[in-house]
């Protein structure tokens, strides 16, 4: 996996462990990339797969918001039709909807999508 995507996913990956929906494996990026962005997929336990990336070069708060978003967008599909159908939870709305990424300049926060109240920094939840 090249580095600047790793250090993207690093911390999503951390904040998947600490309750979120484990990827059955991470592959690597696809040889056929677009020049100047680095792919991997996320499989599913089921064969399924979806692809994060990251465009190289590109400040690392921006790399981290998009990967969120994309780890997040998979984490959700991958819990639909479970009990549980959000990630992460929201702890102001429990069982009501999952807490969405937030980018304020270098920050990028897991938020309430009703209030905005921020609960923590991606990389960070517990």
């Amino acid at each position: 996996m090249h580095p600047e995507l790793a250090r993207a996913l690093e911390p999503v990956l951390h904040d998947l462990r600490a309750g979120g929906p484990q990827p059955h494996r991470i592959g690597d990026q696809d040889p056929a990339d677009e020049e100047g962005v680095a792919s991997a997929w996320l499989w599913s336990a089921d064969g399924s797969g979806t692809g994060v990336s990251v465009v190289l070069g590109a400040p690392l708060p921006e790399q981290l918001a998009h990967v969120a978003d994309q780890v997040h967008d998979w984490a959700v599909e991958e819990l639909w039709g479970t009990a549980r159908t959000s990630w992460p939870p929201c702890p102001e709305h429990p069982d009501s909807h999952p807490l969405v990424v937030r980018r304020a300049g270098d920050d990028v926060t897991w938020a309430c999508p009703r209030s905005g109240t921020t609960v923590c920094r991606v990389g960070e939840l517990r």
